[in-house]
């Protein structure tokens, strides 16, 4: 159906999104280094460059930081020196303008909005029926505090869709989302765990659906994060619709 929103996964946190014909792929393009987490295949590196299968058209790119599990802005020269996008959002960051993606972007005339704290809950209208919002957090652990991250509030028609990646939770309430009624959350399992447990997280994540992703594939889960993700699942409350997003572009409808 027109208004149904179609998600599926690429890899870690690496999602596409289908709306009405337009489709939106968020922290998809990343390479293998420095990261624990699954990666995207060579075959799936080539087929998004060459814009095959479900790459066959994409129309805006959206990255939530700059980690190498995330964004890697080499390969998004590369990808866009192959692929014609629409538009593009990205954080504001160093290793953007030293990758030559932001002198590129400018040259071949994409429109490009880097993200920062003045572009904190701005809202642009992409399509008739979409609208992108970006967020300025904390990014989870005290370390990575001074790494500009980013959470998406993505509006499909009336679907209020928020992508939180790897925000820190003991220091965000999520207060800014009350006045947006959420059809579904996609949290990494760290996130979910402090949902059910309520330690550190001290405000208020109301959605529909509580989406999951960010997880290792099966047999490259050198952390263990699924077996913990499964026991977590069975303690979650009832009463709320919980997916997991976990496996090779396994897709969910929203």
């Amino acid at each position: 159906m027109e208004d149904t929103l179609q998600v599926t996964l690429v890899a870690n946190a690496g999602l596409l999104l289908e709306y009405r014909g337009t489709t939106l792929m968020l922290d998809g393009i990343y390479g293998p280094e420095n990261h624990p987490f699954s990666n995207l295949k060579p075959e799936v590196w080539q087929e998004m460059k060459q814009g095959e299968g479900l790459f066959r058209k994409v129309d805006y790119l959206l990255f939530s930081h700059a980690h190498p599990d995330h964004f890697s802005p080499e390969m998004t020269l590369e990808y866009l020196k192959e692929r014609k996008v629409k538009g593009i959002f990205l954080p504001q960051t160093r290793s953007v303008r030293e990758s030559g993606l932001a002198d590129y972007l400018k040259e071949a005339g994409i429109p490009a909005v880097f993200l920062s704290e003045m572009t904190d809950h701005a809202a642009y209208r992409i399509e008739p029926s979409i609208t992108v919002r970006a967020f300025s957090t904390l990014h989870l652990d005290k370390k990575y505090h001074h790494v500009h991250h980013f959470c998406y509030l993505l509006t499909f028609g009336e679907k209020n869709i928020l992508f939180s990646a790897d925000v820190d939770y003991t220091k965000e309430d999520f207060s800014r989302m009350k006045r947006f009624p959420l059809r579904a959350a996609f949290v990494n399992p760290l996130f979910f765990a402090e949902l059910r447990r309520c330690r550190f997280f001290h405000g208020e994540l109301e959605a529909q659906t509580i989406c999951i992703y960010h997880v290792p594939f099966s047999g490259e889960d050198e952390m263990h994060m699924r077996p913990v993700l499964a026991n977590d699942m069975v303690k979650f409350p009832a009463g709320q619709e919980v997916r997991v997003l976990c496996d090779p572009f396994q897709r969910t409808e929203l």
